[in-house]
């Protein structure tokens, strides 16, 4: 069960061990450290790994003043002992066609734990409850096989191959197209 902790576009969401939280820049060291992990920035082909600590200062400052409020990303913190273990949250919101594009990383002591398939429960309830949307995008590296499963696990259906979708350090890369509907959505 979701928990809604403030009544907005991106409201803190709590479930049963995780609290999703705004960034702040009080963030910036677990951002630093979590984005220059090799095994983080592995499949994230859009961005290049982080190598500086402005870069993290920069990330959630990107994240603090929104344009026109179209992305956000949560903070996961454990509950158990206030860790920080990833982000998620939703890139290009159109509220004209009332779709968003999904992103997330976890960092990888925490993997297989049920971490993120908990979070992004939450993440797309909030998504289709409050920002009403109808369709929810995830554009994932065809080599991500944990994010593919991830995905399928939540229900999103895999509409096709983006071809040298993204270039990063001078070599392009496929992703895969997934997609989850309103109407398909299972909480």
């Amino acid at each position: 069960m979701t928990k809604i902790v403030k009544d907005n576009n991106f409201p803190t969401l709590e479930t049963e061990r995780l609290i999703l939280r705004q960034m702040t820049l009080e963030d910036t060291d677990f951002v630093f450290q979590h984005f220059s992990d090799s095994a983080v920035s592995r499949y994230l082909m859009d961005e290049p790994p982080v190598t500086e600590y402005a870069q993290a200062q920069e990330i959630i400052q990107f994240y603090l003043e929104p344009e026109e409020g179209t992305h956000n990303r949560w903070l996961m913190v454990r509950k158990s002992d206030h860790r920080s273990i990833g982000t998620c949250g939703f890139h290009k919101w159109d509220k004209r066609y009332f779709r968003a594009e999904i992103g997330y990383d976890l960092s990888p002591s925490f993997w297989g734990q049920g971490y993120m398939i908990e979070a992004l429960r939450a993440v797309i309830a909030s998504g289709v409850e409050h920002m009403r949307l109808n369709r929810i995008d995830a554009l994932v590296y065809i080599e991500n096989d944990r994010s593919i499963q991830l995905l399928r696990r939540l229900g999103f259906k895999q509409e096709g191959v983006l071809r040298d979708y993204f270039c990063l350090d001078g070599k392009f890369y496929d992703h895969y197209l997934f997609a989850l509907l309103q109407r398909e959505w299972k909480s």
